[in-house]
């Protein structure tokens, strides 16, 4: 079975070093949105004040397989 890893970016890189073993690429996009709505509603404080967020998934070898981004925009500061 593939392992996969799971990285956030928000201003720093926190490295899933680990990983996790799953069947597939289209079990690990699962996850990464899963894990993604799920650090987003415990610690929505993650998104960096330049509204950047992503979690991204790599295979075993750091390849980029799949990306979450999360963007937050403040409306009244845009010109």
């Amino acid at each position: 079975m593939p392992r996969f890893h799971f990285c956030v970016h928000n201003g720093r890189e926190a490295l899933d070093e680990e990983g996790i073993d799953l069947p597939d690429v289209r079990t690990a996009r699962t996850e990464a949105v899963r894990l993604a709505g799920g650090m987003l509603l415990d610690q929505a404080s993650l998104v960096h004040d330049d509204g950047a967020w992503y979690l991204s998934v790599t295979d075993g070898y750091g390849r980029p397989l799949v990306r979450v981004d999360v963007n937050v925009v403040d409306l009244l500061t845009v010109q």
